[in-house]
């Protein structure tokens, strides 16, 4: 079991363990939510992980201005800000944790969300022009 938590700690998400690969989302609405450039991401079953907030510090937003035109909530600490997940909808059975709450990050994989979007000076800071 691999835990991660907020900037202050009252909130800690439990997951069976890292995965190999990291998404990187590069959607407009998570570049403001917390990420200059894009979002580093981890898709799970809900079934698989445990969010622990013990001081009900978890607060949602409800983002409907998406590329996709799919709302989605967005949950994020009230105490430090720090945001948390993303759920897609209650029937879905996925869950998009913030790959920054964990403490080490697997290098992203070579899917991205909302490719187009991503800025032209990545392909060099990545050096793969």
């Amino acid at each position: 079991m691999v835990e991660g938590r907020c900037n202050c700690g009252s909130i800690k998400v439990s997951i069976p363990a890292l995965p190999e690969q990291s998404i990187i989302c590069y959607c407009a609405n998570c570049r403001r939510a917390g990420s200059s450039v894009g979002s580093i991401i981890y898709a799970f079953d809900k079934k698989d992980v445990t969010i622990k907030d013990p001081d009900t510090n978890l607060k949602s937003y409800k983002d409907s201005d998406t590329n996709s035109g799919n709302s989605i909530t967005r949950q994020f600490c009230g105490n430090c800000g720090c945001p948390i997940v993303s759920l897609l909808g209650d029937e879905s059975p996925k869950i998009i944790l913030k790959a920054g709450l964990f403490e080490k990050l697997p290098p992203p994989a070579d899917n991205k969300s909302f490719e187009q979007n991503e800025p032209a000076w990545m392909k060099i800071v990545r050096n793969d022009s």
